[in-house]
């Protein structure tokens, strides 16, 4: 439930941004931690349902997990009643806060929910504002 939701309001704040110029339009990105499930054309379908310019990517498990702890973020698949008899019955829990990434794709900062869209679209503009030549 996490995801569609945080996707929508990052989809008001990316609305914010449209006439902004392409330097400095921040960007979101969505990762999938269900690679598993989430191949590169369903991903792409699912995030530009929010909003065009969402990109989205995944990778295998290992360097997922190497990207989520380098974030302190978290993530593991839970077993369903029924994952004995259906290896798709399961869901992953994960952190549900935004990491805000620099030019360098250092760690920046951290949006924790509530999520608030012109909260996010104002900050996220300064930020990226600021980190202009």
């Amino acid at each position: 439930d996490v995801c569609p939701t945080t996707l929508a309001e990052l989809a008001g704040a990316q609305n914010q941004w449209e006439a902004l110029p392409d330097t400095l339009r921040p960007r979101v990105l969505f990762v999938s931690v269900d690679p598993d499930r989430d191949n590169a054309t369903r991903l792409g379908e699912y995030v530009h349902g929010f909003h065009k310019d969402t990109l989205a990517a995944t990778a295998d498990i290992p360097s997922l997990e190497r990207f989520a702890t380098s974030l302190g973020f978290v993530f593991q698949k839970v077993p369903g009643k029924h994952f004995d008899e259906n290896p798709e019955d399961y869901t992953v829990e994960h952190s549900a806060s935004l990491a805000v990434l620099d030019p360098q794709g250092r760690l920046a900062g951290l949006v924790r929910p509530p999520f608030n869209a012109p909260a996010i679209a104002r900050d996220l503009q300064k930020l990226t504002e600021k980190s202009a030549p």
